[in-house]
């Protein structure tokens, strides 16, 4: 059982990571990159009304920015699912955990 919650916890991170692989090689291949760039806001929708706060300014520099896109629009949001699902995981613990009392 802690291996599944293990897989689910770090699921996010790897559906990022395939996101990212899939944006950047649509990207440098020049494909239709239109439909990668929809699963991206797909996975960061959830999130979008935290990641829109205006944090960074607009950068000039198209890497820094890519890079900066990539985080905000993937690992953030990764991070985010995990740790819902890491509170849940933990929420359902503590709860098992104090639903049953110890016998004397």
């Amino acid at each position: 059982m802690v291996w599944i919650r293990r897989f689910l916890i770090t699921l996010p991170f790897a559906i990022a990571a395939v996101l990212n692989v899939l944006a950047i090689a649509a990207d440098r291949l020049h494909l239709d990159r239109e439909h990668v760039a929809g699963y991206v806001f797909l996975f960061a929708t959830p999130w979008g009304w935290l990641l829109d706060q205006g944090w960074f300014p607009i950068i000039r520099n198209r890497s820094l920015m890519a890079l900066i896109g990539y985080g905000f629009l993937l690992w953030i949001p990764a991070a985010l699912y995990s740790g819902c699902l890491w509170l849940l995981f933990f929420g359902f613990g503590f709860c098992r955990s104090a639903g049953s009392t110890p016998e004397k």
